[in-house]
């Protein structure tokens, strides 16, 4: 697909070669893929057209979280998914991405995030914002104790950040085309956990 076509431009940015070559290959037939070895490279080719980032955490030359704050400037705001080979730290609470992976992940959940997030640049910015704060809870929730989530101001902030934003958001703004998300969406905003 070329980048002159409809389809959102992704930004792969995975130092494993074989990863890199894999995801791209995966998402090609559905999206414009653009892949980085490193920070300093996903840099290089971010730019206002790229809308979704998949960015690894351990890059060779720094956290791929570093790099959040310029490659929002280059992109104006691409949604991010993070993917890491180790389970989330606590911090996840509080990092700006939109998704989290943890590895190995597989060709089918990386298009799935990948569609999700394609599908969110179109949500109205409460829902955007409330499914990237669901994503980073499950993350956390599937890595570590409850015990030790409840005891952990990020987590808690995390928390009740989703939980005002459950009662602002009115169902019909976050209508979208497929019926299932639809439903699980109203799930997730009408009924507290």
């Amino acid at each position: 697909m070329g980048e002159d076509d409809t389809g959102s431009v992704v930004l792969v940015a995975e130092d494993d070669p074989e990863l890199r070559t894999l995801y791209a290959a995966r998402l090609e037939s559905r999206y414009t893929v653009r892949t980085a070895g490193s920070g300093a490279e996903a840099l290089d080719v971010a730019d206002p057209a790229v809308g979704i980032v998949v960015l690894d955490r351990r890059l060779p030359d720094g956290d791929g979280l570093d790099y959040l704050d310029d490659l929002d400037a280059r992109t104006d705001g691409a949604f991010v998914a993070a993917v890491t080979g180790v389970d989330p730290e606590l911090e996840v609470a509080t990092v700006d991405v939109d998704d989290y992976l943890v590895k190995p992940v597989d060709g089918d959940r990386l298009v799935e995030t990948v569609d999700a997030l394609d599908e969110r640049r179109h949500y109205e910015c409460d829902v955007a914002r409330y499914y990237a704060l669901a994503s980073r809870r499950a993350a956390l929730e599937a890595a570590h104790d409850p015990e030790s989530l409840r005891d952990d101001e990020r987590y808690v902030s995390l928390v009740e950040e989703l939980d005002s934003l459950r009662t602002s958001i009115t169902v019909p703004t976050a209508i979208v085309e497929d019926p299932a998300r639809s439903a699980a969406l109203y799930r997730d905003i009408a009924a507290p956990e």
